[in-house]
């Protein structure tokens, strides 16, 4: 097993979990991470919620990270999250970010220059959604 390499930060508000990776992942950084999102996701699962992912600060990570973040977003599908919100720094965050999201049955996805930008799509897709 090998020390964690980069990190993340989470947040929640309302029905909204908020990611914020940062640096450059390995896999160990992605295991924690996904753990620590399915746990705080339970505390909001109940009704319908939504994600916001920012990768402004991430540098990617190890390919092995990759099937980490399928299982967790094939976990959040079946848990009740309706949609996603997605920051990219780069066009390939985007592409990587777009073959995870193919994946998806339940949960509308779109990407986003900032978060006070993606934060009004959640909050209206939300709001709509629970009409």
């Amino acid at each position: 097993m090998f020390l964690e390499h980069g990190s993340f930060e989470f947040e929640i508000q309302g029905q909204i979990l908020i990611m914020r990776p940062l640096g450059a992942w390995n896999f160990e950084t992605a295991v924690r991470c996904c753990k620590e999102y399915k746990e705080l996701a339970n505390t909001i699962n109940d009704s319908p919620w939504a994600c916001l992912v920012n990768l402004s600060l991430w540098e990617l990570g190890t390919p092995d990270i990759w099937h980490e973040i399928d299982k967790v977003n094939a976990w959040a599908d079946t848990n009740n999250e309706k949609f996603e919100a997605v920051i990219c720094s780069n066009s390939l965050q985007n592409t990587l970010l777009e073959q995870t999201y193919d994946k998806f049955k339940n949960v509308q996805t779109d990407f986003f220059y900032t978060e006070a930008e993606a934060l009004k799509w959640l909050n209206t897709k939300l709001v709509t959604h629970n009409e």
